[in-house]
């Protein structure tokens, strides 16, 4: 098992962590309404889903936060992150976005044709945080992990 990154072309991120209002909440959205398999759950100050390939989603009771990271919390207008997904056909971006729509997400924006020729969406979590679900034609990742096309 691996510990830590082998990559001589810097850190690799495998985790991401979401200041969250309410863990219970943020917990089920990712869980039962994107599919991600929960790792962990420490009672209600943080929860650990599974993102992808040695990826994990850290979702963290933000009042929580400031032991480790100093001032932290949300305002009035979207955090300055967003998460994406990049699917391998046009109808996925739906798909995902009307998935992510009856777990709870706001929509921000339906799947729409884009100038560039591909197809988004974008919607908040239930902490505001947002998810882009994009079709790119030209995206590609290829055998070892090496993103192209965007």
């Amino acid at each position: 098992m691996t510990h830590a990154s082998t990559s001589t072309n810097g850190p690799a991120i495998t985790a991401i962590t979401l200041g969250v209002r309410d863990v219970s909440v943020a917990a089920r959205f990712y869980t039962d309404g994107l599919g991600f398999p929960l790792i962990n759950r420490v009672a209600d100050d943080i929860a650990f889903v599974q993102a992808g390939h040695g990826m994990m989603l850290a979702l963290w009771a933000v009042d929580q936060m400031p032991s480790e990271y100093g001032d932290v919390g949300h305002g009035p207008l979207a955090p300055p992150m967003s998460l994406g997904h990049n699917v391998s056909a046009a109808d996925e971006v739906a798909t995902w976005y009307l998935r992510a729509v009856d777990a709870g997400a706001v929509s921000v924006a339906a799947p729409t044709t884009q100038s560039w020729g591909g197809v988004s969406a974008c919607v908040a979590d239930p902490d505001g945080f947002r998810w882009d679900f994009v079709y790119n034609p030209a995206f590609e990742v290829s055998p070892i992990g090496e993103v192209t096309g965007v």
